[in-house]
């Protein structure tokens, strides 16, 4: 993948949340406030508007646009943690012009530590890390170079990681006041990850 390759696939993980707005809100109303799509929608606007206006040539550059953007817009709990999530990326894409397989599990893990280290959700807390660790562990160990395939058998890890929060109690966040009650509804976070993923895996090489 090169600096436009990567461009596309981040564009395509942010439309595919935006466009899933009403069915993030929904799931949200569950457990939530209900507003979970509208604030990621909100957010993964602002990655393509920060993007399209500063026009990086450069891989870190890029998720650095990306991360400031959402540091700037994005509401709620999930704004600063997806805008880490995106400046982990930059941190890790410095310096490189062209990434395969292997720097994009960097990637991938390194967003996932600032998500960690930011928000302090761990495996089976029920939140967007029950997506986005799968998804990194399944990109470390792929058997295959090719970069679309291993992103979309990753993206299937996550899909799976965010269908077992249907069967977790949530750690974190207002979910957690409703205790066992949350059990049968799918965390919104870990399905709005899965969506980004999913786009950006789909759509990482042409």
């Amino acid at each position: 993948m090169k600096v436009e390759d990567l461009k596309r696939a981040v564009f395509a993980g942010a439309d595919n949340v935006i466009s899933r707005e009403i069915e993030l809100c929904e799931l949200d109303s569950f457990v939530g406030d209900g507003d979970h799509g509208i604030t990621v929608r909100k957010g993964y606007q602002k990655v393509e508007s920060s993007i399209n206006e500063q026009n990086p040539d450069t891989m870190s550059g890029l998720m650095l646009s990306a991360g400031m953007g959402l540091a700037d817009t994005a509401g709620g709990a999930i704004g600063p943690i997806l805008a880490s999530m995106f400046l982990g990326f930059a941190d890790s894409l410095k310096g490189k012009e062209e990434i395969g397989v292997s720097d994009l599990a960097d990637m991938f893990e390194n967003g996932l530590a600032r998500v960690q280290d930011l928000g302090g959700a761990q495996p089976g807390d029920c939140t967007m890390v029950d997506t986005l660790l799968p998804f990194v562990e399944s990109l470390k160990n792929a058997e295959t170079d090719d970069v679309k395939e291993a992103l979309q058998q990753a993206a299937e890890k996550g899909f799976e990681g965010s269908e077992a929060t249907r069967d977790m109690i949530p750690k974190l966040g207002r979910a957690k006041n409703l205790a066992e009650r949350a059990i049968g509804y799918i965390d919104a976070g870990s399905r709005s990850m899965y969506y980004f993923l999913k786009g950006f895996a789909d759509n990482a090489v042409v």
